[in-house]
Order: structure tokens, then sequence, then C-alpha cells
């Protein structure tokens, strides 16, 4: 077992829309609590870092952000980081990726005036803005987790909750799968991916996209776990069970919520 929980956060100070910043906060809380040393780095567009600097990382995370943001840090993720990005994830590194970070990692993202920006091509997928033909993706979400996760062994072992995820989303680009990927849950209220398909988010190996802000993981318990164990490649069975009352009566009010 890895006793330590080597957290890769990027670009905090350009991608924390909604209080992305609060997934890192509640997987190290809960890492914490249960004993396990936790480490986190900041990675900047001033940061210079190579392969073996992420052989020492078993988690990565990265959040939605403003154009602004996104565009500040784009040349460099797509110029110095794509690579070792790639690395990581095929070599079943464990990561999540929120919102604007969920669509970069994507084949491309065509703005509504016909601009494609090229994505990292990480995970078969890509987004679309289609302007006023048709509406923003906004509002409360509720979906149920991919069969790939809920009959994973770990997930077993670490779900004291139900198979829910649930969360707040608002982004115009829509999101469409392709052939080498799947659907991180099925929508149940919301948009999710793309408000026709009825999928939210995306499952590559270890690493998942969601449109889910919130933060995600405040009121997804179970998710935050999940990834805990896989990050630190146990079981699962070895995490000591917390008090979770709180953050449970908060999932479950977030299911009664109109989106």
């Amino acid at each position: 077992m890895n006793n330590k929980l080597s957290i890769a956060y990027f670009y905090p100070d350009l991608l924390n829309l909604y209080g992305d910043n609060g997934n890192v906060e509640i997987i190290s809380q809960r890492a914490l609590k249960r004993g396990i040393e936790v480490e986190v780095m900041n990675i900047s567009i001033d940061s210079g870092f190579d392969a073996s600097f992420m052989q020492k990382v078993n988690f990565v995370f990265m959040g939605g952000g403003p154009d602004s943001g996104q565009k500040s840090m784009y040349g460099d993720l797509v110029n110095n980081k794509k690579e070792l990005l790639r690395e990581y994830t095929e070599n079943n590194g464990v990561g999540l990726y929120i919102c604007g970070s969920y669509q970069l990692f994507g084949h491309y993202y065509k703005s509504a005036d016909g601009t494609v920006l090229n994505g990292l091509g990480i995970f078969d997928l890509h987004t679309e803005h289609f302007g006023e033909k048709k509406p923003r993706c906004i509002g409360n979400t509720q979906a149920e987790l991919s069969e790939i996760i809920t009959n994973d062994p770990v997930f077993k072992n670490v779900n004291k909750l139900d198979t829910t995820l649930v969360g707040f989303e608002n982004h115009g680009g829509r999101t469409y799968l392709g052939k080498n990927i799947a659907p991180l849950a099925k929508v149940v209220v919301g948009h999710g991916n793309n408000s026709e398909d009825k999928t939210e988010g995306a499952v590559y190996k270890k690493s998942y996209g969601t449109y889910f802000h919130g933060p995600f993981l405040a009121r997804n318990p179970h998710f935050a776990d999940y990834l805990i164990a896989q990050a630190l490649q146990i079981s699962g069975e070895e995490l000591p069970p917390l008090d979770d009352a709180l953050i449970i009566a908060a999932h479950t009010a977030s299911k009664k919520l109109k989106q």
C-alpha cells in the first residue's frame, strides 16, 4: 500500500470556478483523518517538471475556469504538460477533471463563432458551443453512476451511501463522447454532457471528467473515497469509516432540489 497521497493540483490560481479547489480540500481531509500523509503540489504556468516528478504523483486534479483563465493556461498545458499528462493517464494514473479542464482533455472545443481550440486528445470526446442556438446548461444536477464504477469491487468497499452523484452545472459547451470512452453517469436531473443523450462526464482508465461543480466531492463522499482508494492502490477495505452524517445529509437534501 502507498501510504502517501501525492496530489498534483494544476492551475489552482486560474481554474477555480464555483469552489472547485474544495475538491482538493475534501480529498485531502478525508485522507488525513485516516492517518494518511498528504502532499499537495500546486502546478502553475511557471512550474517546470519532468516524467520523474509525475511518477511520484498518484492523484491529479484540474478544475474549471472562466474563458480568461483557460486562455491563460492553454498554451502551457498543450505545449509543456500535454505529453506528461498523457503518459500519466495511459499508465492508469488517477485524475479528476472538472468542466473546462474536462473539455480540454478531449480532441477539440468548437466555439459558437466556429473557432476550433485543439485539446489534449487524451479523452475520446469533443465539445461544441452552439451560442444562441441552444440554451446554456445550468442548474442542480443528479446522475446515476455507470456500472463500470458500481461493479468495481473497490467502489463497493468504500460506498457507504448510494450510487448517485449530485452537484451543480453551468456550461455553454456541449460534450459528445466517442467510441473509446464511457460516461461517468446517467443524468436523472439536469443536462449532463449535452442535454441530449443523458450522459454525464466520462471515464477513461482511472481518470474521470465531469461537469458537476459544487465542489463536486463535498456532497459525494463515496466517490471521494473511491478516488483515494484508487490513488493509494488499495481495495478500499483499509479505509476506516468517517463521521459523514453532515455530508450525507447534504447529499440526500441535494437529491430533492429542482433543476
